[in-house]
C-alpha cells in the first residue's frame, strides 16, 4: 500500500492497528477491501431512506454501514454511525439529521481519499 494513502487513512480515522490485525498484516488486502468500500451502497441507501423518512429501511442501511465500518476499522465516523443506528433501531428519526450530517462530513473525505488512490 502506498504510504501516503496509508497516512491519509490514518489521519482520517482508520484504526490502523485494528485493521492490520484483522487482515493479518497484509496491507495489500487492506487496500483491496478499502477500495471495495467505494462500491458499498449502504451510505446512499441511508441517504435515500432518511430523505423518505423511512426509519425501518434507514435502520437497515445504517446497520449495514455500521458492519462495514467495523470490518474496515473506519473509526473516523464510528460515534455518529453507532448513535444513528440506535436512534433508528428504536423506530425514531429524532436527531437523525444531525447524526447523518456528522456521518456525511466524514464519509465524503474518505471517499475522496480512496478515489485519489484507486487504480486506473
Amino acid at each position: 500500500m502506498n504510504e501516503q494513502m496509508k497516512q491519509e487513512l490514518i489521519d482520517w480515522g482508520v484504526n490502523w492497528n485494528d485493521i492490520t490485525e484483522r487482515f493479518m498484516g497484509n496491507e495489500a488486502l487492506v487496500e483491496r477491501f478499502m477500495f471495495k468500500f467505494l462500491n458499498d451502497k449502504s451510505f446512499s441507501q441511508l441517504t435515500e431512506q432518511l430523505s423518505a423518512k423511512n426509519a425501518e429501511e434507514a435502520f437497515k442501511a445504517c446497520h449495514t454501514l455500521k458492519g462495514v465500518m467495523g470490518n474496515l476499522a473506519l473509526d473516523g465516523f464510528k460515534k455518529p454511525v453507532l448513535e444513528l443506528t440506535e436512534v433508528l433501531r428504536a423506530g425514531s428519526l429524532d436527531g437523525s439529521d444531525e447524526l447523518y450530517a456528522a456521518i456525511k462530513e466524514k464519509y465524503e473525505p474518505l471517499i475522496g481519499i480512496l478515489q485519489k488512490y484507486q487504480p486506473g
